[in-house]
């Protein structure tokens, strides 16, 4: 008798601890994702990588509707996908210039 309930004993333990294992997987995935926002790398507007303005500037990916609006006024030479460091007043580019790295790609 006490064979088996040795038996049952080790048989609850490993089911406990499978359990646990299980239970521990899931939450490190959860924090895996929850500090992998990946908001600030795929957001091609980057604005909240870097805590906001860095130095004053904003920093992001060059899309269509920039090249539409007042950023070739600024500097013709900037083409899409481009990583600028700008300056806004409203809608308009006060100031802008391209970057080797984009703060997404840094922070």
């Amino acid at each position: 008798m006490t064979l088996k309930k040795g038996w049952m004993i080790m048989k609850k333990i490993e089911k406990l601890v499978l359990n646990i294992k299980i239970s521990i997987t899931i939450i490190m995935v959860f924090f895996f994702f929850i500090g992998c926002n990946t908001s600030s790398s795929n957001n091609p507007e980057c604005n909240d990588c870097g805590g906001g303005l860095i130095d004053g500037y904003l920093y992001k990916k060059v899309t269509i509707d920039d090249i539409t609006s007042s950023l070739l006024e600024i500097d013709s030479s900037i083409s899409i996908d481009e990583c600028i460091r700008y300056k806004m007043d409203g809608m308009d580019f006060t100031e802008a210039e391209t970057v080797d790295n984009c703060c997404c790609t840094i922070f």
